[in-house]
């Protein structure tokens, strides 16, 4: 039967019948749907949340314990930089209080060269400086903050250390200190370079730290680290644009973290203000840390949960619409019987099928609505699996918590506990099955209640997260150290609905923090001492070399004088004897002064600073032998230069390193008719051996122990001249390289010196 042959009366009934058929089932289907869909997402944000949480403390709790051990590290060069003050303030003082009188560049020279001097007017500005890119730098206008610190400083007294920080002009690392002059008119500046403790710094890094977190984190695609002055930690070139100077300004200003949802790009940048400024200290070492989560991963599992419950709602909803529509069109007198099929059906009998009919159209109803029957049930059964896989994946993941070290604990305001973790319920000696739903709070020592109840009143919806660091005091009356991040929870209207908090045992840390500081304080004195004990033995070789050098050369200046008047004036009138005993005086003058700058150059070797660099080794060898081949323009030499690594030392100390042992080789070699001369090097027990082999006159084994020793000479002075100075010369060079050097020699074949130098490169090998 088709529609065109009902009746008009049989209409009505077909149509609300159909209507309601489809009312229904869409109700019951998009109702089930939308129902299993809001909270699997939800539980899956809830658990993103936590773990985005959980990683973001860890950034923090990192960078407080470095910054610690920086700390620590940047105090311990005070004493030094306090004690150059003293050559500075006096020199200001010998001016006459008039800084453009004052040599800076000596004065640098004078504290070893690795320290820049800087002088600050009344007006914040460097009037005057040895670095010259922050000559003129207005503190009033550039850095307004550290300009008020300054004032104080000026019109203090006394010595203020600051921390090691990027140099405005070039953001290299300078550790940075101050000291108003007595009139305080203006403030002396002293920077120590970064090349002096850079390596030794660095082995504290804020990148690795925060890199090795990254890798852990299958959210976060990256994580950048900015100071204060606006420069990304491990990247000197980045200048950021105007859009991001904003943004890293308001962070600055308000001091908070803040966070930007980037919906092009499908990330969330959330970055993490961390206040380490300290009032006893110029700088702001606070950092700004960008962590930018991939909310890709996030979307397509969101989008994917969607689009599944969609295409099932869909589906369910286009099936039992079709089968209503055919229920609608075949239905005849045996309604009430399908009225009541269908009605079981709905109420969720499931299982149950339509009675059979005889009319052929009813068959058709029957098996349509039967079939729809099994979808149902099919896409029920689908809903249930997927809630099983929610299930276990809430189980995975109170897995992970419960396998955390961190103590996790979830709280209400008046304290019930809703969740803890193992590692909260282990700690405290708690079990977990009865704790939840009581309240328990850990005794805390009566000094820090106040702090620890401040601490929670600061939460805000601004600042809903704050970490904190406190002793309590355990079951068993030990006292313990805890770091705990808290966050409150707000419902929509900003009320309190529940904490989290996430803590840690940091006693150890503490205790360590405490031994360094202890261990950091001896140092210094130690260090002060020896320095003191330095100074005076350096005071008593100057004053020897100058003694040397004045009062003993100004005799052999006036003998050698007076010979060469009596020999080129009186030379007629003196009998043979005579001249050739004043030409005798005259080599032993010449003798002793060669005596007495080899003996300076002796002490300047001990007490010159090394300045080592990468330096060419064959190019040293060059100069020294064309600067000593001038004596010997008359003599065959055949010198080899072999294969010379470039080595890391001090230029001129390795210059005359090769000056001493050439001269040697020229000397020895006299009586050859070609003298051989070979420069080169040999790799033995992974370093590299430097050489300097001749085929001169060699000496016997048995006296090399004399040989490096001060006067000490192996061969008569009227065969080989020299002073027995310089060998002693090339082993304190040697020596202050941290290398070493011995030789082997045979009578009539030669002598072979061998020697190393601390963190000689391999070149090509």
């Amino acid at each position: 039967m088709n529609a065109k042959k009902e009746s008009p009366k049989s209409r009505p009934f077909f149509h609300y019948l159909l209507f309601f058929s489809i009312l229904l089932i869409f109700v019951l289907v998009m109702g089930i749907t939308l129902s299993d869909y809001l909270v699997s997402s939800q539980h899956y944000r809830e658990n993103v949340n936590l773990i985005m949480n959980e990683t973001e403390q860890n950034i923090v709790g990192s960078i407080y314990t470095i910054d610690t051990g920086l700390k620590i590290f940047d105090d311990t060069m005070n004493s030094r930089m306090e004690e150059a003050f003293f050559v500075f303030h006096e020199e200001y003082r010998r001016s006459g209080r008039d800084p453009s009188s004052m040599d800076l560049y000596s004065i640098k020279e004078r504290l070893g060269g690795e320290m820049d001097l800087y002088i600050i007017n009344e007006s914040g500005v460097v009037e005057f400086t040895t670095y010259t890119p922050d000559l003129g730098l207005d503190f009033r206008t550039s850095i307004p903050y550290f300009y008020e610190y300054l004032t104080r400083i000026r019109n203090s007294e006394g010595f203020f250390p600051d921390r090691v920080v990027q140099e405005h002009s070039t953001g290299t690392l300078k550790k940075f200190a101050y000291m108003p002059t007595n009139d305080h008119r203006y403030i002396l500046e002293l920077g120590l370079s970064g090349d002096s403790f850079k390596s030794e710094r660095n082995t504290l890094s804020y990148t690795k730290t925060l890199e090795k977190i990254r890798e852990r984190s299958p959210f976060i695609s990256g994580i950048r680290i900015f100071t204060t002055a606006k420069r990304e930690v491990g990247n000197k070139s980045f200048v950021p644009d105007e859009s991001f100077d904003t943004l890293l300004s308001t962070i600055l200003d308000e001091r908070r973290t803040i966070e930007v949802t980037d919906q092009d790009s499908g990330t969330i940048r959330r970055y993490l203000f961390i206040d380490l400024q300290d009032e006893d200290y110029g700088a702001d070492m606070s950092l700004i840390v960008e962590v930018v989560y991939n909310t890709s991963i996030f979307s397509r599992t969101i989008s994917e949960m969607m689009v599944y419950h969609l295409g099932v709602s869909i589906l369910a909803f286009l099936m039992a619409s079709l089968l209503a529509l055919f229920f609608a069109r075949i239905l005849t007198r045996p309604i009430e019987q399908i009225s009541d099929d269908v009605d079981r059906i709905a109420g969720g009998d499931l299982d149950h099928t339509i009675s059979p009919s005889s009319a052929r159209e009813f068959n058709t109803l029957e098996e349509s609505i039967n079939s729809m029957v099994g979808s149902l049930k099919d896409t029920i059964q689908k809903l249930q699996m997927s809630e099983s896989l929610l299930s276990r994946s809430e189980e995975l993941y109170r897995g992970v918590v419960e396998s955390q070290t961190e103590f996790i604990t979830r709280f209400l305001p008046d304290g019930t506990i809703h969740f803890a973790n193992d590692a909260y319920c282990r700690y405290f000696g708690l079990d977990c099955t009865h704790i939840i739903g009581t309240r328990f709070v850990p005794e805390i020592p009566e000094p820090e209640r106040e702090m620890v109840d401040r601490h929670f009143r600061n939460l805000t919806v601004d600042s809903p997260s704050s970490t904190i660091e406190h002793r309590i005091v355990m079951p068993d009356g030990s006292i313990r150290w805890q770091q705990w991040n808290d966050r409150a929870i707000f419902d929509q209207e900003g009320r309190i609905v529940e904490y989290q908090s996430v803590g840690r045992d940091i006693t150890d840390r503490v205790n360590a923090e405490t031994e360094i500081r202890e261990l950091a304080d001896g140092l210094e004195e130690r260090v002060r001492e020896r320095t003191l004990q330095l100074e005076a033995a350096n005071r008593e070789l100057e004053s020897f070399s100058y003694s040397v050098s004045h009062d003993l050369r100004s005799p052999l200046r006036a003998i050698d004088g007076l010979s060469s008047i009596l020999l080129q004036e009186h030379a007629e009138k003196l009998p043979s004897d005579a001249a050739r005993y004043l030409e005798k005086i005259r080599d032993n003058t010449r003798q002793m002064n060669r005596l007495i700058e080899d003996l300076l150059n002796f002490s300047r070797t001990g007490r010159r600073p090394l300045a080592k660099q990468e330096v060419d080794t064959g190019e040293i060898v060059l100069s020294a032998y064309q600067s000593l081949r001038q004596e010997y323009e008359e003599r065959a030499i055949d010198l080899v230069i072999g294969y010379l690594p470039g080595s890391r030392a001090d230029p001129a100390l390795l210059r005359i390193v090769f000056m001493n042992l050439l001269s040697n080789a020229l000397k020895f070699t006299r009586t050859k008719k070609i003298a051989r001369i070979e420069v080169g090097s040999t790799y033995e027990h992974s370093r590299i051996v430097f050489l300097v082999r001749d085929n001169g006159i060699g000496f016997d084994m048995r006296y090399g122990d004399k040989l490096f020793g001060v006067f000490q000479r192996l061969h008569d002075d009227e065969t080989i001249e020299g002073t027995g100075v310089g060998l002693a010369i090339v082993q304190r060079i040697i020596h202050r390289h941290g290398g070493e050097i011995w030789f082997h020699s045979e009578m009539g074949a030669g002598t072979t010196f061998f020697f190393t130098l601390e963190g000689s490169n391999e070149g090509d090998r």
